[in-house]
Formats: C-alpha cells, structure tokens, sequence
C-alpha cells in the first residue's frame, strides 16, 4: 500500500477515525471481517471537505487500493471480489 500522510494501516494516534474502506449496511462488517480498514486523520475522515466521506475521488482512490489488495491476499479473481463487494472499482 503506498504511504501517504492521510491514512495510515495502522492506529498512528489516539486522534485517528477507523474508516472502513466498504462500507454501508451490507458491506462494512464485510470491510472489516477481511482488514479492507485505514486510519485516518479526522480531517481526512469526516471533518473537512477533504474527508472521505465527502470527497467523491478520494473515496474511489482507497476502494481501488482496498481491491487490489484483496485480490492479491486473498488469491481471488475480480468476479470474486464482485460477488462479496457488489461491483469493481478498477
């Protein structure tokens, strides 16, 4: 995953919001059943603009990043990845 200064694997600060990369009611225990979760900086989640859940294209940026992760660590094909998620995003 590359580095960025937004999010973070990990809980960096005890400031940080879990975002679950899929999320919604069929999708985010799903999300965090298979680790698709990052750390985000509140700016970055859900306290500017910025934030994920306002930000259309920074939303879509980590949704591609969370499938190809999980299609390389879970050894799946995208028809897999349609079938638990609902859609692709690559």
């Amino acid at each position: 995953m590359p580095k960025d200064k937004y999010y973070s694997t990990k809980r960096t600060s005890i400031y940080s919001h879990r975002h679950e990369v899929f999320f919604g009611i069929r999708n985010r225990q799903k999300s965090i059943d298979d680790g698709l979760i990052v750390f985000l900086i509140p700016e970055m989640h859900n306290m500017s603009k910025k934030g994920v859940h306002f930000n259309r294209k920074f939303d879509l940026y980590l949704k591609k990043i969370g499938e190809r992760v999980w299609l390389e660590y879970y050894d799946k094909t995208t028809d897999d990845f349609i079938e638990r998620y609902g859609r692709n995003y690559l």
